[in-house]
């Protein structure tokens, strides 16, 4: 039962990692609407875009319009609003989700693969499945930051004209999925547990 159910938390995990993936590499966690005709376009963790529009600390009155990434030459001069404080929390935080996740991912395809001695079996699965519910911490304070600083004026123009895209929507959806997989670790673990106490019962002490 255990092996199955570390079958069923790879799946789950795999499904997480997809997911987790499209929301790290897609510019579209926070989008304008099409009909507000905001200068803003729509954002991802590494991509901002934007229709002709100027900041106004920017003296030199420079007009963005395009895509391009966090760290090109094109948003030097404006990347400290681009990526205040909180942002750059929420893309170390999702980095972290990522790495992990893929880790956790590969150590679980080596343990169906019984590529670990088995009363290593125990360790791995519960190991894993703290190292989920970590996963899972993570994907919450990042959703909640995220969410709640969408709608602060000083760094989204108009947040009343945006809204969280299908970008945001897939990390949420990994978070979940890395939740599932985490329970069916846990339970995992719990029964391979149970197994190796019936399998190395311990000897009684004279």
């Amino acid at each position: 039962m255990a092996a199955a159910k570390s079958v069923i938390a790879l799946i789950l995990s795999i499904i997480a990692i997809v997911f987790l993936v499209g929301a790290f590499a897609s510019p579209y966690w926070v989008e304008s609407f099409t009909k507000s005709q905001n200068k803003f376009v729509k954002a991802g963790l590494w991509e901002f875009c934007f229709d002709e529009y100027t900041f106004w600390k920017d003296y030199n009155g420079k007009i963005y319009k395009g895509c391009w990434y966090i760290f090109s030459d094109q948003y030097r001069v404006i990347w400290e609003w681009l990526s205040p404080p909180w942002f750059i929390v929420c893309q170390v935080m999702v980095s972290v989700c990522l790495l992990f996740l893929g880790i956790a991912t590969l150590i679980l395809i080596l343990l169906v693969l019984n590529c670990f001695p088995q009363y290593l079996h125990e360790v791995i699965l519960m190991g894993g499945s703290f190292a989920y519910f970590f996963i899972v911490l993570l994907v919450f304070i990042t959703g909640v930051i995220f969410g709640v600083k969408k709608e602060d004026r000083q760094w989204m123009p108009r947040p009343d004209q945006c809204y969280l895209s299908w970008s945001y929507g897939f990390f949420i959806i990994s978070g979940f999925f890395t939740l599932f997989a985490a329970f069916v670790l846990l339970k995992a673990g719990r029964e391979e547990k149970e197994s190796l106490k019936h399998d190395y019962p311990r000897k009684p002490n004279y």
